[in-house]
Formats: C-alpha cells, structure tokens, sequence
C-alpha cells in the first residue's frame, strides 16, 4: 500500500546517482532530500545545474560530476565547477559556446576534464587578439568567431589570429582592427 499521509524523510545511501533520479526526488519530497553519501552525478548540464540550485537537496557539494550533453555553455561549466570540489567530467562535450572570457576560464581550471578538442562558438561582438590566441592555445577544435565585429590589440597578435587554421574569422581584418 502506498503511503499517501505523513512526512517521509529520504536519504540516499547511494554512492552514485542520475540528477534526474535527484530531481524527481525532490519533486516529489516535502522534506530535504539527503544526498551527503552521493559520490558521483551524471546526467544533463540542466539537470546537474537544477539540482545543486535545489533547495530540497542537501548534502552536494564534493561529488564527481559526469555530464551526458554535447553541447553547453562555457558559462554552464564554470558554473557546474563552481558548485563541486569534485571533478566536472566534460568528455562527451564536442560544442561549446559562450563568451571568449567564460571558455578560456572553463579551460584554465583543474575542475574541470575531458577537454581540449571541442569546436568553441563565441558570442562576443569585441575581443582582444591575445584572448582570442589563448582561446586557440586551448582547443584543437575550430573556434568559430563570426559574431566578431571588433578584434584590438597588438598587430603581432591580430596577426597570428588571423593566420591561425583553428580560427574562423568572418570578415575582412583591415575593416576592424582596433
């Protein structure tokens, strides 16, 4: 028989779990969801994200983190990170996009593994040639910078941009230098 009255604590005395399993936890509790034993997440950015936001959900905070997603923000990352002293496991991640600042901090922390080889889509209008190289440096994946308007800094590193095969520049560079 269904318990259909009362207050039901729940715990979790598994080690690993889905986000989604968490969530509907959540959903479904009246009370805190107890997730101190949890050692591993996997699931969606989304997911992953609703559930460290949750105020139903206790406990989280050191756990390793698997994501299942393709694509995400580099925002979304730094977030994830922000949230676990654990390892944010972004293998699966071929796509990201954000700004050139949120992707070369995304690549720039220990939290964070599994990358190196995804296409970057950025969304800034103006950058620094330096941030861009950087941005570079990072993947092997191509970065597609065609929301570019404006490119400033030295003429050495707008130079080595836009010479750069990992780089896809839209635009005609004596039109937009800085």
């Amino acid at each position: 028989k269904a318990l259909t009255t009362g207050v039901v604590t729940v715990s979790i005395s598994s080690t690993s779990v889905t986000a989604s399993t968490l969530k509907t936890l959540d959903a479904d509790s009246t009370e805190a969801v107890a997730a101190g034993a949890v050692t591993s997440i996997s699931g969606t950015a989304d997911d992953i994200k609703s559930i460290y936001s949750a105020t139903g959900i206790t406990g989280l905070g050191d756990e390793a983190v698997t994501l299942t997603d393709t694509s995400v923000t580099a925002a979304t990352l730094n977030t994830l990170n922000a949230n676990t002293t654990g390892t944010v496991d972004a293998s699966t991640v071929t796509t990201v996009t954000g700004s050139v600042a949120d992707a070369n901090t995304m690549y720039a922390t220990a939290g964070i593994s599994g990358g190196g080889d995804e296409a970057v889509t950025i969304t800034d209008t103006t950058v620094t040639a330096s941030d861009l190289n950087t941005l570079d440096g990072n993947t092997t994946g191509t970065i597609d910078a065609s929301s570019l308007k404006t490119i400033t800094g030295t003429g050495a590193d707008a130079k080595t941009a836009f010479e750069s095969a990992g780089i896809s520049l839209t635009f005609d560079a004596s039109s937009y230098l800085a």
